[in-house]
């Protein structure tokens, strides 16, 4: 009867020790925090990126596409703070590229690197009616190298960095330039 007990109880450590499942693609999306607040009356989101499905492009084979999530972070993160006026702010998505490129080393002692590169550019137009008031852009990249063996994890973690980088620094340029008030 002992040796029952040990052996459950063999079994219940071994199970604890089993390393908990890898965390889902998450990538920030602003739904659970108060919106920021622009001077406008409607906040549109316009995707006008090019969609590639070939490699080096990668944006169609990872979890989340780094446009879908840029648009999504925006349509939460942003609120107008003038609903009764006919301005808008217009977020227009031109790229959000994800390209994979392979960096040979030198050494024959060293795997070969991949280098994944985010590239990112928006448009906002302020306009009241068809009069623009205000155009700006802002472009940027997230670059990360990982060596070319690396497990499908240990990449999703590596793109999920990048995405959220991208996101983030995209709000606060967003945030840092807004107009002080639209006419």
């Amino acid at each position: 009867m002992n040796n029952r007990y040990v052996y459950l109880l063999g079994l219940v450590f071994l199970a604890a020790c089993q390393a908990p499942p890898n965390a889902p693609f998450q990538v920030t999306n602003y739904k659970n925090i108060p919106p920021l607040f622009l001077p406008v009356g409607e906040i549109k989101v316009e995707n006008q990126t090019t969609r590639y499905t070939e490699l080096p492009h990668l944006e169609t084979r990872i979890p989340v596409m780094p446009v879908s999530a840029l648009s999504e972070a925006l349509s939460n993160r942003f609120a107008p703070q003038y609903p009764a006026t006919d301005t808008t702010a217009t977020f227009i998505i031109r790229e959000a590229d994800l390209t994979q490129k392979s960096k040979e080393t030198d050494h024959w002692y060293v795997w070969d690197n991949v280098e994944y590169l985010l590239t990112y550019k928006v448009d906002i137009i302020y306009a009241k009616g068809s009069q623009v008031l205000e155009q700006q852009q802002f472009s940027g990249w997230e670059k990360q190298s990982l060596p070319q063996k690396s497990s499908l994890a240990q990449k999703e973690r590596v793109w999920e960095k990048m995405i959220n980088a991208m996101i983030q620094k995209s709000a606060d340029k967003i945030e840092a330039d807004k107009p002080t008030k639209s006419e």
